[in-house]
């Protein structure tokens, strides 16, 4: 079902883009002893780099959504 869908550049752009936001999320949980000793200017840049991977990530979908029909929610 998957692989109907991931044949388009945008749509694998997406799909790895959402792989990469898991590991850094995931990143960030194993790691959030050392960034809550960050100084205040440090945390700020991470969260606003988190912020505009997440996003861009969601202005993906907005297209893919409107180029494709793809909605990942109608799988569940």
């Amino acid at each position: 079902m998957l692989s109907d869908y991931l044949i388009a550049p945008s749509l694998n752009a997406l799909f790895v883009t959402g792989l990469i936001l898991l590991f850094i999320v995931i990143l960030m949980v194993k790691n959030y002893k050392s960034i809550m000793r960050l100084n205040y200017y440090q945390q700020i840049m991470l969260l606003s780099s988190l912020t505009i991977a997440v996003g861009s990530h969601g202005l993906m979908h907005l297209g893919v959504e409107k180029q494709y029909n793809f909605n990942p929610y109608n799988w569940i």
